[in-house]
């Protein structure tokens, strides 16, 4: 005969809610920290555009803030003195916490002395001046090259239909330039060949994108142009002799310039300006003729500007390759379907 024990049932009960709590818990969170060394002024230290921590000198932050396994996460410094590199700061948290991000700055060198600086922004409502009320939100950036003072860059935007985008100088609000408006109607860049007069409302942090609409006249969403660190960055010249594996004899010439989230792929603003009759256009990858990364399906042949929709992506490999001199711009013609001229996207 076949003996049953007995289990009472105030273990059993215990049981289940032991696995019950088990499974149906609080996930557990992990923290990002890191260290900042050779700032000469205060600075400001920001996890995903926000978590705030106002430093004043060198030392160890770490955000109150906590994040869940396969969050994002990008560490950046608004610094108006100092050119500031991030390392390990951007990616995706596993079951660990974040610890060694390190942030080195060192004093923004003088203006004749070739230097690329790189400045983001995040835009939304409550940066306008009143805040707004809206939905909508962009990204963006610049790239300006410090001895030439050329400029680059532009915001993508969503949940809006903008009726103007400019880049503006505070307090004032003056604006310093005018963007064009892309075919897809969520993109914005710097028209080709722009210059600055001088680098000093951008390096002290007092120029700003402006999103205007019929709704908002005065500007729906707005956004500091000051973050550094965080992404995948530079602007390239394109032309035939880059072109692989065979060289093309062309007139037709180019300028690249890609702005991406180094944590979550998405594209902040990329396109080419050309002088080529394109078919196609975008981001490939490899050292010969690569498959596509970012197809640019938005051709205004009328200003010869290509690029992609808002909202694209690259994913974890594409930012790898970048990382790995592997990207690529390409712009394709009817003559030359594998490109007519190319232009390799080298990390700053």
């Amino acid at each position: 005969m076949i003996q049953v024990r007995k289990i009472p049932m105030r273990l059993i009960v215990s049981a289940v809610v032991l696995v019950f709590a088990a499974c149906h818990g609080t996930a557990p969170t992990y923290s990002v920290s890191g260290n900042v060394s050779g700032s000469t002024v205060p600075f400001v230290v920001k996890l995903n555009g926000g978590n705030d921590i106002s430093m004043s000198s060198d030392g160890s932050f770490s955000f109150t803030g906590k994040l869940l396994k396969g969050d994002t996460f990008n560490v950046q410094v608004v610094d108006s003195a100092d050119r500031c590199t991030v390392s390990g700061g951007a990616g995706t948290v596993d079951m660990t916490d974040i610890q060694d991000v390190a942030i080195t700055c060192a004093v923004q060198a003088h203006p004749l002395v070739p230097q690329t600086i790189v400045r983001l922004a995040n835009l939304d409502g409550s940066q306008e001046n009143p805040a707004v009320t809206t939905n909508a939100v962009g990204v963006g950036g610049v790239i300006v090259n410090s001895s030439t003072l050329s400029i680059t860059g532009g915001v993508t935007f969503t949940g809006l239909t903008a009726t103007s985008v400019g880049i503006f100088q505070a307090p004032s609000g003056n604006l310093l330039l005018s963007l064009t408006l892309a075919a897809d109607g969520g993109t914005a860049i710097v028209p080709a060949g722009t210059k600055l007069l001088t680098t000093d409302a951008l390096l002290a942090g007092d120029l700003y994108f402006e999103v205007r609409t019929t709704a908002q006249p005065a500007g729906e969403i707005r956004g500091q142009i000051q973050l550094q660190g965080g992404a995948a960055a530079n602007v390239v010249p394109l032309d035939g002799a880059q072109v692989r594996p065979t060289p093309v004899a062309t007139v037709s010439s180019g300028t690249g310039t890609l702005l991406a989230d180094l944590a979550t792929g998405k594209i902040l603003v990329s396109y080419i300006t050309h002088s080529a009759n394109a078919t196609s256009a975008g981001i490939h990858t490899g050292t010969g003729a690569g498959p596509t990364v970012v197809a640019f399906t938005n051709l205004q042949t009328g200003n010869n500007l290509a690029n992609p929709l808002a909202g694209a992506t690259m994913n974890a490999q594409n930012l790898a390759d970048f990382n790995n001199n592997l990207l690529y711009f390409s712009v394709d013609t009817v003559a030359f379907p594998g490109g007519e001229i190319r232009g390799n996207i080298s990390p700053q």
